[in-house]
């Protein structure tokens, strides 16, 4: 007999005695029990016993149970091809069965899972029908066809379709008028790898030795990773048995990880899809210009000082708008050529955006065009900064920004060309 198996009897015997054994039975009573034992635990014994068992044990990749412990469906087995989609799910990654159903027949599914002397299980060998299996099961008391047909129940595929009131349910749409009723079961495998891949990252000896490094202060060459904002979650709370085999293997619980939305990078800048100086600025971010702008414009006086205010206060508001269009052209290169931009004017597309670099170079247009709006948009954001002043201004203030906007257009090559 295989030593696994035969170590798997006298485990199973020894709990046996442990629990009939008392100080107050007589010798002869113990002698029984202990003669019980030995025939209650010999493979002629026990594994017919099993076969028959097997039938209360269901064999699943999707278990009912994690939703309620009382949760009755039919027995699932997915098959799902490996598809290169980036998504962590079945057919993608592989990971053992789970098993429920009769809690005291369990020991029937841990006698399958018992690797022989190739390391193969004896589930495996009995779906391919070994040489070295038909050795193991000659006994006198079954014949090998039928403990294997009876041992095999327990990944008979489930040709129903049952599900329970118990189980999550989801309205999925199909078209207008239609839904599948989806019911949503736990892939147990999956989340027993998970938690095997981040107990082994979180607590592995090399993790511990590294920690302790850290502990002392000391260099540690590797280093060690580790998972934050982890959270444990409990399945059949005292009894998880009653959900299923790997369950009760994690003790109940499972890590679910962080799954918040991510943390956007905040921009102040705007990229504009019909007009820059519509969608990327806002006139109060340059109020506290235009009324210094404006004070200066209605000043009783008119010197040397008041002009240079007005013409310094100009040039602020220019370089404070360029250094927004600088901002929107270090973006990304060639922003502007998805469909989503394409209603912004030429010009502003030409002066905002690297990608059109040989046509800011080559070309003298879209500084004409930029220049117009640049000017018209000061003049406006005057004008509406300080309504309540009842103030227009002319063409010839209109012409005067203009020199100014050009000025800032024609000195600063290196910003824009």
């Amino acid at each position: 007999m295989n030593q696994k198996i035969s170590e798997f009897f006298v485990e199973r015997k020894t709990a046996y005695l442990k629990a009939k054994i008392k100080p107050s039975l007589s010798p002869e009573e113990e002698a029984q029990i202990l003669a019980d034992a030995e025939d209650r635990f010999s493979l002629s014994t026990w594994l017919p016993d099993a076969a028959k068992r097997a039938s209360q044990l269901s064999m699943v990749s999707h278990p009912s149970k994690f939703s309620h412990p009382s949760a009755k469906t039919s027995s699932v087995i997915a098959k799902s091809n490996y598809v290169n989609d980036g998504y962590l799910r079945s057919g993608n990654i592989e990971y053992e069965l789970d098993v429920f159903g009769n809690a005291a027949a369990m020991d029937v599914f841990r006698f399958l899972s018992l690797k022989l002397e190739d390391d193969i299980s004896v589930l495996n060998h009995l779906e391919e029908d070994s040489s070295i299996i038909k050795r193991v099961f000659k006994i006198p008391t079954a014949s090998y066809e039928s403990l294997k047909d009876d041992l095999l129940s327990i990944k008979r595929i489930d040709t129903s379709c049952k599900t329970d009131h118990l189980v999550k349910q989801v309205y999925f749409p199909v078209n207008d008028d239609s839904y599948h009723l989806l019911s949503t079961l736990t892939p147990s495998g999956l989340l027993t790898l998970l938690k095997t891949r981040v107990d082994n990252i979180r607590f592995s000896d090399e993790t511990k030795t590294a920690k302790e490094y850290r502990r002392k202060n000391e260099y540690h060459a590797l280093g060690y990773n580790d998972l934050f904002d982890l959270t444990v979650t409990g399945f059949g709370g005292t009894q998880p048995q009653n959900v299923s085999v790997l369950n009760s293997k994690n003790a109940g619980r499972a890590y679910l990880l962080p799954s918040t939305p991510p943390k956007l990078k905040y921009r102040d800048i705007r990229l504009p899809n019909q007009d820059f100086f519509k969608n990327s600025l806002r006139t109060s971010q340059f109020k506290d210009s235009f009324q210094t702008l404006h004070s200066l414009m209605i000043a009783q006086v008119n010197n040397v000082h008041i002009r240079n205010g007005i013409s310094n206060t100009l040039k602020y508001i220019i370089d404070q708008v360029l250094q927004r269009a600088f901002k929107i052209r270090s973006t990304a290169i060639g922003w502007s050529n998805s469909e989503h931009y394409m209603t912004l004017p030429l010009a502003q597309r030409i002066w905002l955006d690297d990608a059109h670099t040989s046509k800011r170079e080559d070309e003298d247009e879209w500084m004409n065009q930029i220049n117009r709006n640049f000017a018209r948009w000061i003049l406006q954001s005057y004008e509406l900064t300080c309504k309540d002043s009842h103030i227009k201004l002319s063409d010839h203030e209109l012409h005067e920004i203009r020199s100014y906007v050009a000025e800032a257009l024609n000195n600063d090559q290196e910003f824009f060309r």
